[in-house]
């Protein structure tokens, strides 16, 4: 396989893949592809697995691609401003990633909803009581909102992040939520009551721009009135988090 990314803030992933490889991507994400690329939709992993990943906030059909003959060419775009990360996983590693944070991946890749090690940090954490669980080998792609920043943890280092702005993490790194401390911060801080706790070792990628963040500041400049706005506004932002 080989690929490129190409444009800044809305990036095009452009893939060349030879004849019988096969890359997965979530459904709806797919650009282009040339003429003998076979797609097939399929629920990856049995049932179970698709009802997994829909609570997780993927879709619960991924869509796999594969050249009959020869070599062939597919396209995967960004879903909202930001950018989209390669990497490549060895055999034994693992990440955990918010929703929304899947583009696509080699065939050999895995990938799994997976709870929270604590409940609390599920439901107050601001991504939901499930994660995705990326394991490896292979190439995967992340697609991040905004820009992205790399934390490196030693163990037992630690460093507290707003919830929605952690797109994932080392499996290694243990992740929990604490309540801000101090009234007048709970009040008038505005960054929320949680904030995601990461204990290394491990790395953790923080985005700028959360796609929940980015849907509430658009919502404000759609219309409102006779209500014909609000349902405007229901279905911009329905169709930028749908699946």
């Amino acid at each position: 396989m080989k690929y490129d990314l190409q444009g800044t803030t809305m990036q095009l992933l452009n893939m060349q893949l030879a004849q019988g490889e096969t890359v997965y991507s979530e459904s709806g994400r797919l650009v282009y592809m040339s003429d003998n690329v076979k797609m097939e939709t399929q629920a990856k992993g049995g049932l179970w697995a698709g009802i997994k990943r829909k609570f997780a906030g993927e879709s619960f059909f991924l869509v796999n691609f594969t050249p009959a003959s020869g070599v062939g060419i597919v396209g995967f775009g960004s879903e909202f401003p930001g950018k989209i990360i390669p990497m490549q996983l060895g055999p034994n590693d693992e990440l955990i990633a918010q929703k929304d944070a899947f583009l696509v991946s080699e065939e050999s890749v895995s990938m799994d909803a997976t709870f929270t090690k604590k409940i609390g940090a599920g439901f107050l954490g601001g991504e939901g009581l499930i994660l995705i669980k990326i394991k490896g080998p292979g190439m995967v792609f992340f697609n991040v909102g905004g820009e992205i920043s790399e934390v490196k943890l030693q163990p037992g280092q630690k460093i507290r992040v707003d919830t929605s702005n952690l797109a994932m993490f080392d499996a290694s790194v243990e992740y929990s939520v604490e309540r801000v401390k101090g009234i007048k911060n709970i009040i008038w801080g505005g960054e929320g009551l949680f904030l995601a706790t990461c204990t290394g070792p491990g790395r953790v990628w923080v985005q700028s721009l959360p796609v929940a963040e980015l849907a509430g500041k658009l919502a404000e400049y759609l219309p409102h009135h006779g209500g014909g706005g609000s349902m405007a506004a229901g279905v911009v932002l329905g169709s930028m988090m749908r699946r």
